[in-house]
C-alpha cells in the first residue's frame, strides 16, 4: 500500500477518534442499511461520510440491523416466498454476520401461520424479539367478536428467539395480542365489555380492514426497556403505540396476572390515540401513522423517555412529520398512572423537532437519542438523515441521494460511540486484525508526532515508542 494512502487513513481515523467536526456533533460511528427486496447493504460511517465497514445483503433486510460491542452484525432478512404477504417488509431469515461479512449464524423462522414484518429487537441476554403476522380464519375473527372481516384476520404475535449453535434457534417466549382483546357488540362471547372500562385491552373492532388486506394493526416497530423489562410496539393503523410486560412466562403473558406488573401479558400503558379505549375523541389524537418507538436508555438525557417518529401529524399523506420525546407517567414500581375515567398522560410533548415542513415521510423513519443528548433522525422518503441537538439545531446531515449507490430505502439509522466496540491494544486501524497494517500506521505516529491514540500504547505507559513497536511485531508474528 503506498505511504500516501497509510498517511490518509490514519488523517481520517485521528478525526474519528480525536476531533468532532462542530461544538455539537456526536463523535461517533452511523449504521444504516440502504436497499430493496431484491439486495441491500448495511453501511458504518464516521462524521465525514468515509465508510468505516460494509455488509452486504442477497436479499432486502426486514426493518434495521443491530451491531454489537464485539462487531457482529444481526440482519433479518425478508424471504423470496413468504407464506404471508401485505404491506410487507416479510422476513423470516435471520443471520449474524462477523466484522467482513462471513455468516457466524442463521436461522428461518416463518410458517403457515406466523409471518414475521418490520421489525426485531436484541435482548441483553443475547435472544432477539419479533413481531408478527399470526394467521386466523374469518371464523376465528367473528367468534371474537370481530364486526367487520375481509376473509382472514391477521393480528400481532411476538416471539423471543434463542440462537442456538450456527443454523437453530428456540422460540423461548411469546405473546399474541389475540389474548387480550374486548368488544361491546356481542354480549353472548366471553371478552364482552365496556370499551373505556378496559384500557389494558384492545377493542378487536378497531378500524377498517381492506378487501385486500388481513394485517390489523401494522405493527412497525419494537423496543425493549431492560430496567424495567417491558417491552413497545406502534401500531400504525391505530395511531397507537403499547407497552407489555416482558417478565412473564408464556403462560402468564397470555391471560391477566403474573410478572412483575401483576397483569400478565395486558396493556400496561398505551398513547397517542384515546378514543381507541373510549377515553378521548378524534381532538385528543397525538400519532398519526408513526414508526420507529423506543425508549431513550437509561444513561442518556431523558433516560426512560419515550422517543417515535410522527408521520402525519396533519392527518394528511404529505406535508411535515415530526419527533416526539414525551415522558410517560411511570411510577417508581415500574406500573403506569391513569385517572379513573380518563386517558393516559401526558397531554404534551417534553420535547420535539419538526412539524413545520421541515422534513416529511410517510413511511418508515425514526429517531434514537445519543450519549451527549443530541438525536439522530432517519427521514426515509427523503433519503435524509440529520443529526439535532437539545436546542433544535441540526449539527450533521446526510443526504442520501448525493450517493449514486444509494439508491435504495433506509429505515432507521443508529449511530453508536467510538467505544462501543472492543477493540484490541494494538488494532490501530480498528478493523478486528492486528496485522502489518497496524505497525506501519504506528510508525506513522512516532514519526509524524501525531496526538496520542491509546491503542497504539501497548505497554500502557503513557508514550507511543519503540517498545510499542517490538511488542507489536511480537503480536503480528503470533498470527
Amino acid at each position: 500500500m503506498k505511504y500516501f494512502n497509510i498517511k490518509f487513513l490514519f488523517i481520517s481515523l485521528f478525526i474519528i477518534h480525536g476531533l468532532k467536526i462542530s461544538a455539537n456533533v456526536f463523535e461517533g460511528y452511523t449504521l444504516f442499511t440502504n436497499g430493496n427486496s431484491q439486495g441491500a447493504t448495511t453501511y458504518l460511517i464516521n462524521n465525514n461520510y468515509e465508510i468505516i465497514n460494509s455488509w452486504e445483503h442477497s436479499l432486502g433486510v426486514m426493518g434495521i440491523t443491530y451491531l454489537f460491542p464485539d462487531s457482529t452484525l444481526l440482519v433479518p432478512l425478508q424471504v423470496e416466498n413468504p407464506f404471508m404477504t401485505s404491506l410487507g417488509p416479510e422476513g423470516g431469515w435471520f443471520q449474524k454476520l462477523d466484522w467482513y461479512g462471513n455468516v457466524k449464524w442463521e436461522y428461518y423462522y416463518y410458517h403457515q401461520n406466523f409471518q414475521p414484518h418490520h421489525d426485531i429487537e436484541p435482548l441483553p441476554n443475547g435472544n432477539f424479539l419479533v413481531i408478527g403476522w399470526e394467521r386466523k380464519t374469518e371464523e376465528e375473527t367473528l367468534n371474537i367478536g370481530r364486526i367487520q372481516t375481509s376473509g382472514e384476520f391477521w393480528p400481532l404475535k411476538i416471539v423471543e428467539i434463542d440462537p442456538i449453535g450456527q443454523d437453530s434457534g428456540q422460540v423461548v417466549w411469546e405473546w399474541k395480542i389475540w389474548d387480550h382483546l374486548i368488544q361491546d357488540a356481542d354480549s353472548t362471547l366471553p371478552n364482552f365489555g365496556p370499551i373505556s372500562d378496559h384500557p389494558d385491552l384492545i377493542n378487536v373492532n378497531l378500524g377498517n380492514m381492506p378487501q385486500d388486506h388481513h394485517d390489523w394493526l401494522h405493527t412497525n416497530s419494537i423496543d425493549y426497556n431492560e430496567m424495567y423489562d417491558q417491552i413497545v410496539f406502534s401500531s400504525r393503523r391505530l395511531d397507537e403505540f403499547f407497552v407489555i410486560d416482558h417478565s412473564t412466562t408464556t403462560d402468564q403473558a397470555a391471560g391477566d396476572s403474573g410478572g412483575i406488573s401483576g397483569k400478565g401479558g395486558n396493556i400496561l400503558y398505551r398513547w397517542g390515540n384515546p378514543q381507541n379505549y373510549g377515553r378521548g375523541t378524534e381532538n385528543d389524537r397525538m400519532l398519526n401513522a408513526q414508526h420507529g418507538v423506543n425508549w431513550v436508555p437509561i444513561n442518556y438525557p431523558g433516560g426512560n423517555n419515550i422517543l417515535i417518529f410522527n408521520n402525519n401529524p396533519s392527518g394528511t399523506s404529505d406535508g411535515n412529520s415530526i419527533v416526539i420525546e414525551l415522558v410517560p407517567p411511570m411510577e417508581e414500581n415500574g406500573q403506569y398512572f391513569i385517572s379513573p375515567g380518563s386517558a393516559f398522560g401526558p397531554s404534551e410533548y417534553y420535547w420535539s423537532f419538526g412539524g413545520d415542513s421541515s422534513f416529511f415521510s410517510n413511511i418508515q423513519s425514526g429517531a434514537f437519542r445519543l450519549p451527549n443528548g443530541n438525536t439522530i433522525v432517519t427521514v426515509t422518503e427523503e433519503n435524509y438523515l440529520f443529526e439535532v441537538d437539545s436546542d433544535l439545531q441540526i449539527v450533521w446531515e446526510y443526504f442520501l441521494d448525493t450517493d449514486q449507490n444509494l439508491t435504495g430505502v433506509t429505515a432507521r439509522a443508529k449511530k453508536y460511540e467510538p467505544n462501543y466496540f472492543h477493540f484490541h491494544v494494538g488494532d490501530i486501524n480498528y478493523n478486528y486484525e492486528i496485522e502489518l497494517f497496524d505497525l506501519l500506521l504506528m510508525v506513522e505516529i512516532i514519526n509524524d508526532n501525531y496526538i496520542f491514540l491509546g491503542n497504539a500504547d501497548l505497554n500502557q505507559d503513557g508514550t507511543i515508542d519503540e517498545e510499542d513497536i517490538n511488542l507489536l511485531i511480537d503480536q503480528i508474528l503470533q498470527f
